[in-house]
């Protein structure tokens, strides 16, 4: 016999007494740990688990059942029945999905909070029909070097888009450091230091839902500038190469010229550049350049790409780009190029270099 069958032995003949148990739902539980979450991580992240919440779990079987009724098998079917019945779940979103549920539950077992058991979460993922699961099939390619140059081109020298110059300004500088949109936003002259033509990254402009204390949301989606960034590794200084400091210098003309009172780069004369509004500007530059279209964070991974190819070590390029893991430069932002195949002959040429005697034209 186990533990448990012992124990119930002893419940059935009175010779343990075991204290009555409250019950409370799986969606009480929720809403308990969520509530903690609101004090403990990133008002953004709050955003995505409600989100991921409201879509697969809000008004199921699983959310009405106590938590004391939930075992391995329930969590399985209630797994299995999102990734059939939904359809088209990747592993990225099944992982989130998946944190809710182990989370509540370790968060009820913790707590002692409705009689929660400790579940086996890795029996509960061999029994979860990953061959449902939609791999990644996108793939994503640097932007190619001319496409960069031209958009340089008829931004800075053209003024192509010149309602809105400061955020095109801004765009063609990330091309040369790489930041993250957010990062770029909030950018202030203070930040740039000319002299030791260096660039501080130390705030970021983030998007999130203002909350009562229930964690219920209050209005619309708030953007606002904080003086902190993603990780403590990404708190850095970025060395400005001469093109970097000629767009800053254009940038700086154009705001006097406009006289522009306002702390931050990417200023338009009514308020500060949003991460939207830059994401904005962008799909309308790609136009006006003709040009395939490519988003924001695309920039900085384009970034990471054009170092690696010059040779620069990984650990540096990691560091430029403020990631806490060098695995996630080298999985996500090191890129290839969709039309390469002189830089994969000229590699070939050099690497695979037996030739064939007796054909001179070889």
């Amino acid at each position: 016999m186990n533990l448990n069958e012992w124990i119930n032995i002893g419940v059935s003949n009175g010779v343990i007494d075991m204290p009555e148990i409250e019950e409370k739902t799986f969606e009480e539980v929720y809403r308990q740990w969520f509530r903690m979450k609101l004090k403990v991580i990133r008002a953004q992240s709050c955003d995505r688990i409600e989100v991921t919440y409201n879509r697969y779990y809000a008004g199921s079987w699983l959310v009405a059942s106590n938590v004391s009724a939930l075992d391995e098998a329930a969590f399985v079917h209630f797994l299995t029945g999102i990734i059939i019945g939904w359809g088209n779940i990747t592993a990225k979103e099944f992982g989130r999905i998946l944190q809710i549920a182990n989370n509540v539950m370790v968060y009820a077992k913790d707590l002692s909070l409705g009689g929660a058991r400790l579940l086996d979460w890795e029996m509960i993922k061999r029994y979860i029909p990953e061959g449902k699961i939609v791999p990644e099939y996108h793939k994503d390619f640097a932007v190619p070097r001319s496409d960069v140059e031209k958009m340089m081109n008829l931004v800075i020298v053209q003024n192509v888009y010149p309602v809105k110059r400061s955020a095109c300004l801004c765009l063609m500088l990330n091309f040369f450091l790489g930041l993250r949109v957010g990062e770029l936003a909030s950018l202030t002259w203070q930040d740039v230091d000319l002299q030791r033509k260096v660039i501080r990254i130390c705030k970021t402009e983030t998007k999130s839902y203002d909350r009562d204390e229930d964690g219920n949301r209050c209005g619309s989606m708030v953007y606002r500038v904080v003086e902190d960034t993603k990780t403590i590794y990404s708190v850095r200084e970025i060395p400005l190469l001469p093109e970097a400091v000629y767009i800053l210098q254009e940038l700086r003309t154009y705001h006097d010229i406009c006289r522009y009172d306002n702390q931050y780069l990417a200023y338009d004369g009514r308020e500060t550049i949003l991460v939207r509004s830059l994401d904005r500007t962008l799909r309308k530059l790609c136009q006006y350049c003709g040009i395939n279209y490519f988003n924001t964070h695309m920039i900085r991974k384009t970034f990471a790409t054009m170092l690696h190819a010059s040779g620069m070590p990984t650990r540096y390029i990691s560091d430029l780009l403020g990631h806490s893991e060098m695995v996630t430069t080298e999985r996500n932002y090191i890129l290839t190029y969709k039309d390469n195949y002189n830089t994969l002959l000229g590699f070939m040429h050099k690497g695979l270099d037996f030739r064939l005697k007796g054909d001179e034209s070889l």
